[in-house]
């Protein structure tokens, strides 16, 4: 059963989050730190911050409260949502919280699309006019829990060969209808604990991002650079559909994204995978002309992954749309010149708006010095378990 403890620690980490700007993942990992690898709880703390955060708007209007995402008002929050969601609670606990019947009466019947998404209402139009007939669909997408996607490490292991493991293990998983190597698990696990993982079999990687190094179809041998690589997960990628085979350097201004590939290289036995802070221009400038595969997945809102990680629709502002626009442009501008005359880029954002898309890509088309190949979108949905992704595929003129 759940305490009134609990649910305090859960309101100030939510609220740190949304006042803060703090990342849920990093929220969540300090509140799981204490607690065993197996503990039964770790599994109702996680749903009830991504729930929360994810159903915010919706969730003070089933209260009938004005929104003022106090603490306070946070941890009713969380207890109405324990209400709804049917955790056994203590009538302390429910002390204040509307009955069951009224709180699912005004949770049915929301005023309006942003709240019942639980979106700002600058962002609720901004994304009508950004996505026109999709961005219902992609709202009622947002609403829904995701499960949890891993990527065979083919280096190490096959998906059948890892998928048998798991059910021997009594772990719900089943072979992902698209992506090769993804795996679905339809209850949570806490996949960090597991030797497979240790083990380096498998990664944590939506299906949508398993999509992306695939497209710039690498072979052994090749000279890749994954320019804005981050922690790594498409590097990883690349490195096991180049068998360990050839060179990829990892570039990113952030040297702790860095340090945490090199510890998922090792697990993984990638070994040919290079880091390099990006420090200065000079960085870039020394690649000039030498790769034959060229990765650049942008800094972009995030939009395609807020199912997954729901915080990043409230840290979002009007401001950050332009801002992204122009570090795009600036990035562009700066790294397509890596790419080797008979090579190939692929362009990429975890966005689910044109204007990091198709709009992006018509900037680069203007170019006399590139060619668009072909582009392509992912949206984010509970049919297909995916995220949403944008990409293009790029030349040489």
């Amino acid at each position: 059963m759940v305490t009134q403890h609990l649910c305090d620690e859960l309101a100030r980490a939510i609220a740190c989050v949304l006042q803060e700007h703090r990342h849920a993942d990093r929220a969540l990992k300090r509140l799981l730190g204490p607690l065993p690898p197996h503990d039964e709880r770790r599994q109702l703390i996680a749903r009830t911050v991504y729930s929360v955060l994810r159903h915010l708007r919706r969730l003070v209007w089933a209260l009938g409260e004005p929104e003022t995402f106090s603490a306070e008002q946070i941890g009713r929050c969380i207890r109405a949502w324990w209400v709804l969601a049917s955790v056994p609670m203590g009538k302390a606990l429910r002390s204040g919280i509307p009955p069951r019947s009224a709180l699912s009466a005004r949770w049915d019947n929301p005023p309006s699309r942003a709240v019942r998404s639980s979106i700002p209402e600058w962002l609720d139009r901004y994304g009508a006019e950004q996505c026109g007939n999709r961005w219902d669909a992609l709202l009622a997408a947002f609403e829904t829990e995701p499960h949890i996607v891993l990527r065979t490490n083919t280096l190490k292991t096959t998906r059948n060969e890892l998928l048998e493991q798991f059910h021997r293990r009594g772990i719900a998983a089943a072979p992902h209808p698209v992506a090769p190597d993804a795996i679905v698990l339809s209850e949570y696990v806490n996949v960090f604990a597991l030797e497979e993982f240790h083990a380096g079999l498998f990664e944590m990687q939506d299906a949508a991002s398993q999509a992306i190094a695939p497209l710039l179809d690498v072979a052994p041998g090749m000279r890749v650079v994954d320019a804005c690589a981050g922690s790594g997960g498409k590097t990883l990628h690349l490195a096991a559909l180049m068998k360990n085979r050839g060179r990829i350097i990892a570039l990113d201004t952030a040297a702790w994204k860095l340090a945490e590939l090199r510890r998922r290289a090792a697990r993984a036995g990638a070994s040919c995978i290079e880091t390099r802070a990006i420090t200065s221009t000079k960085v870039i400038k020394r690649l000039a002309g030498s790769a034959d595969r060229l990765l650049l997945d942008l800094p972009c809102s995030g939009s395609g992954v807020w199912r997954r990680n729901p915080d990043g629709k409230w840290h979002l502002q009007p401001a950050d749309m332009e801002r992204y626009h122009h570090v795009q442009q600036q990035i562009l501008r700066a790294y397509l010149p890596m790419l080797a005359p008979s090579g190939i880029a692929v362009v990429c954002t975890c966005s689910i708006f044109p204007d990091e898309g198709e709009r992006l890509c018509q900037t680069i088309a203007s170019s006399s010095r590139w060619h668009v190949l072909d582009t392509g979108r992912f949206d984010p949905s509970a049919e297909v378990e995916q995220d949403g992704f944008f990409w293009a595929r790029i030349q040489q003129r």
